[in-house]
């Protein structure tokens, strides 16, 4: 069983965050940022991950020495950190979000999957 927060809209109805860890968001990163509305930080993360192409474009592999290695280690530690933040902060920033957007929290219910969270939390005590 995972752990959900499920929060109502007056107009939007209920959207249900898993808390802990998001796999979609580590694995798919702006793509998921986008499907969740996160503007901003989508926009970060693709600028972000552009700056990092330009500097590995940009370092000369001709000749590999000390500079160009410690390059690249700072260009797998940006790309292993764009992938893990949002895995690890991306439920946070949802729920951050909705709030934002006028959403209330309802409620914490342990349930499979978010529809099953909702459906929880949609039927009547």
């Amino acid at each position: 069983m995972k752990t959900f927060n499920v929060y109502r809209h007056p107009i939007q109805g209920l959207e249900a965050v898993k808390v802990g860890f998001s796999w979609p968001a580590a694995s798919a990163g702006p793509i998921w940022m986008l499907g969740k509305q996160l503007w901003g930080w989508s926009a970060l993360w693709i600028a972000l991950y552009v700056s990092l192409s330009l500097v590995e474009t940009d370092t000369d592999t001709s000749e590999l020495g000390g500079a160009q290695a410690l390059v690249y280690l700072h260009l797998v530690a940006g790309y292993a950190a764009l992938s893990l933040i949002p895995g690890l902060k991306g439920n946070q920033w949802r729920e951050k979000n909705l709030v934002r957007r006028g959403f209330e929290m309802l409620g914490t219910v342990q349930a499979e999957t978010s529809e099953a969270a909702i459906s929880q939390m949609a039927m009547p005590p």
